[in-house]
Formats: C-alpha cells, structure tokens, sequence
C-alpha cells in the first residue's frame, strides 16, 4: 500500500520567518525621546517634510489600524524609550510594528533599520540584507522574504522581531558599552527606498519610492517587548535566603519550618510565572457568532488565540485559504466540500462553540520558546464522511469490502528557536489496518494527544500521511480530504532560572532542619 505525504508550497525568498501578534508582548514602548522626519522625497528636499501622525500613536499597544501610525519621511528616524528595558532571552526580543498590507502581489511594505542603546547615545545596528535588487514604484508591492533584518518586513498586526543575539560581534556590545541584557532605547531609521542606503554587504534597498506625501516614508504604529529583564533570580534568592534564615532560628525549626518552604515556593513560582506565561487556546476568545467561520479573507497572514498563532494564508483570487482557520459551524451530516468549517464532534471540546481548523498546510508559532503540553484532535466532517462513505473522488476506507488497511495519520512536529526539528508526534485520525474489522475506526470525538516529548519549541508543523493516494504526472497525491480539528492547545514556558535557584535553597533550608 502506499503511503503519501502532503506538504506545503516554497516560498520564493530566504526570510520566511513568521511576525509576532500583538498578544505575544509583554510591554511596549512608554516614551518618544527624539523624532527626526525625513523630506517627503529625498530628491527634492524643499518640497517639506513627512507630516502625517503624532507621537502618541506609537506609545502602547499596537492596534493594526493603519492611521495610528507617525511617518518618518526619507532617512527620518525617531527613538524610542522603554521604562521595563528588553532582554536579550532566546529567539526574538522585541517587535516593530508598521502598516504595510498585502495584495495580489504580494506586500506593500516601507523599512527602517533598526538600533538599540542603553545609554541613549550609543546605538548598535543589526545587520542587513537585501536580494531584491530591483527598484520598486511608488504604489508597487514586494516579497517581504527577500529582506532581513529591517522592520515593516510584516503586515499591520505582526510585529517585524528581531534577536538581541545577533549583536553579539557588535563593537559596542563587545565594549560593554550597549548591554544586550538592558536595552532601554531603540530606533527606527528609514530606508530611503531609491537604493541610495544599503545592506550590510552594501546592496543596495528598494522599497517603494518616491512616495512624496505625507504618509511618506516609514510608518512606525509601535514597538513591543517580547523578553524583559527576569526578576526570577532575585525572587529566588529571597525566598531561598528566607527560608534558609527561618531554618535557622532553632526554636523556630519545628513550629514554621513547612512555612518557610512553603513561602520560598510561593516566590518560586511567582518567578516562574514571568516573563512568560502558561498559555491555552481554546478559540472562544475570538468572538466568533453562532454557526461562523474566519477563513483568512479578514485575517493578516492568521489569528491568536490564547497568545498562540495560527498561521493562514488565504487567497482572495479562489477564495480559499491553507493553514488554520477558527469555526463555530456544527454541522456533522452534510458531505463534501462545501461543509470544509466543521468538524465531526458538532462543536468544540467539552461543549464549547469555537475550535479551530487546519487545512493543508501550516504553522502554529508560540511568542517564545515553551513545551507544549498537549490538545485535542478530531476529524473534520468533510474528511470524516469521506473516509466513512466515500466520495466523487475515493472510495471509503476498507474498500469495497472492508478489508484494505487503509490509514490517515497527522504528523505534528515540533521546531526550535533556530528552525531545527525536535522530534515528531503521530495522531492516528482513521486505522483500518486491524485484522479484526470490527475493531477499525475513524476518529469521531475529541481525543487528548500528548505533546510534551517535543521539549521544547518555538513553532508546531504538520503534514499528513494517508494510504488512500493516486497519481498524477508521477506525483502521489492523498485522496483523504486533509484536514483536522483542534481544541485547547496548551503550553508552559521555559522553567527559568529563579525557580530553579529558589527550590535550591529552599531543599537546602530542609536539609538544615532535619540535622540536629
């Protein structure tokens, strides 16, 4: 029997790396200390200056609305103070957040470069890239993944995030005069889209020029903080050191001995808690209605739900869309296509309305690198009645006579902070490879699958394996309809080091209670 994987298209550049939600922050930047705007075109330097927004538009949370913005015009900048400072933590540290949009063609996007300071006077500048080395019109769009290390690299509602790591060989770093554990400042520059500024091998960087008005230039809507600086340690060390000196006292030992373990704990865990959180999809924070769907036509590249993103890319031409979509639909009766925002259960798991849905291809991204506990996996409708009844396009599972050991089976793989695979997680969705009929089954409720053994991870990948396939022009496609349904998609953070400091010294205060 054979067996075919499905998986999705390439895309066309090198930088594919997924933006961050606003969800995914943890603070933002609290003060404007300095803006510089740029001329609405370099070229003609008389004819004025960027004017379009206020300082305040770029303080706090990123909105995704596109006049919350400030314009920075050609070469303007403007800096930016953050009172909770950015800490360099694996993966991204921080996020910048622009206006671009997509269209048929792909993104209109304007970018800056990007420095951070601890001082404020000193700034280091990540590096760049560009292989794009055509110009590109005032109004024409671009692949965004031909571009690194600048920001507006993403559509409005993903943050562009950048990795404090990559500033380790910095001369200021090096000198100890930017501290990557203690940024307080960052920058934005504009990119003069002309080509007359470059990257980092001095190429030369086409964004859409000129754009002489107001809006000209790069469009900041706000910068978020994905790691700040951890108390953990310090919460860690208190409580060891309380426990440690309530141990001590030796009329105290017996009386608030469990108490002072007890406290150290609580500090632990206080620690452990921040900065990242222990994070829960269930859907139903996305306000969907009754009997409704977001299929992508709405969505900036996906949705959060829960702090996690679910990646989606949709295409207004046809229509339809791979990667997740979130549903409310409950119809478990009617076959084929045209029922795709179902699944079989009629709902979400344990009676809830919403859930979400993955066609294809896809991609969930965490904001920071966590173990995933596990969710609950189902079928689709479509695919369920599929497999059950058959359809135009496959005969049900078992064949005509109900003894082929047919088989469709979703891969979850997990993928650290530097793209690597940390290993793969098989869920069974239909198994008719047992001898006895009677015993093949297709998956029709809501079943808990175990995801820990991927350690931990950044993003979760999927693909699917049938045995229902055909083939076309040499190539093996899967007649199985390839969806699944998914609920409660559960994670913890990254165990830091103030827990671990914490119940140290609090094991430690134990001990000296028990020696006499």
């Amino acid at each position: 029997m054979l067996l075919a994987i499905q998986a999705g298209p390439a895309l066309a550049g090198p930088f594919t790396d997924t933006g961050h939600p606003a969800s995914a922050m943890w603070a933002w930047a609290t003060d404007v200390d300095e803006v510089v705007r740029g001329p609405l075109d370099i070229a003609s330097p008389g004819g004025g200056d960027a004017s379009f927004g206020v300082e305040a538009n770029v303080l706090g949370a990123a909105t995704a609305n596109p006049l919350d913005t400030l314009s920075l015009g050609d070469g303007g900048s403007i800096t930016l103070h953050f009172d909770s400072a950015i800490r360099d933590e694996t993966g991204d540290d921080f996020a910048v957040y622009e206006n671009g949009f997509r269209d048929l063609f792909g993104l209109f996007a304007e970018f800056a470069y990007v420095e951070v300071s601890t001082n404020g006077i000193d700034f280091a500048r990540f590096d760049s890239d560009a292989f794009n080395a055509s110009p590109v019109l005032p109004f024409d769009s671009l692949d965004p993944t031909d571009y690194h290390g600048l920001a507006g690299r993403h559509e409005a509602g993903l943050g562009t995030g950048f990795d404090l790591t990559d500033l380790d060989m910095d001369p200021l770093v090096l000198l100890g005069t930017v501290d990557p554990m203690d940024i307080r400042y960052v920058r934005l520059v504009d990119v003069i889209g002309n080509g007359s500024t470059t990257d980092g091998g001095g190429n030369p960087i086409y964004d859409p020029y000129p754009t002489a008005f107001p809006q000209g230039g790069f469009d900041l809507e706000a910068v978020g903080v994905i790691h700040v600086p951890e108390p953990g340690v310090v919460l860690g060390l208190l409580a060891g050191i309380l426990g440690l000196g309530l141990a001590g006292r030796p009329r105290n030992r017996e009386r608030i001995g469990r108490r002072a373990t007890i406290l150290a704990a609580t500090f632990a865990f206080t620690a452990f808690a921040s900065p990242a959180a222990a994070l829960v999809a269930t859907f139903d924070d996305l306000g969907l209605g009754s009997e409704a769907f977001l299929d992508g036509s709405t969505l900036p590249g996906g949705y959060t739900s829960g702090g996690i993103f679910f990646e989606n890319d949709y295409n207004p031409t046809y229509g339809s869309f791979q990667g997740f979509v979130a549903s409310t639909t409950t119809d478990t009766t009617t076959p084929g296509f045209g029922n795709q925002f179902s699944n079989i259960t009629g709902g979400g798991s344990g009676g809830s309305a919403a859930f979400g849905l993955a066609f294809d291809t896809g991609r969930i991204v965490l904001p920071s690198l966590q173990i995933v506990l596990g969710a609950e996996f189902t079928n689709s409708t479509y695919a369920a009645l599929s497999m059950l009844n058959g359809d135009s396009f496959t005969d049900p599972f078992g064949g005509p006579g109900g003894d082929e050991p047919d088989l469709f089976r979703l891969h979850i793989e997990g993928i650290d902070d530097l793209g690597a695979s940390t290993g793969m997680v098989e869920f069974v969705l239909a198994d008719y490879r047992f001898a006895d009929n009677g015993l093949d089954y297709i998956v029709d409720e809501w079943v808990y699958q175990d995801l820990s053994v991927l350690g931990l991870v950044k993003e979760l990948h999927f693909s699917f394996e049938s045995t229902d396939v055909s083939e076309f022009g040499g190539v093996e496609y899967i007649n199985t309809p390839a969806y699944f349904a998914i609920d409660n998609l559960t994670t913890v953070p990254e165990p830091g080091t103030g827990i671990l400091v914490a119940l140290g010294l609090a094991g430690l205060a134990s001990k000296r209670r028990s020696v006499r």
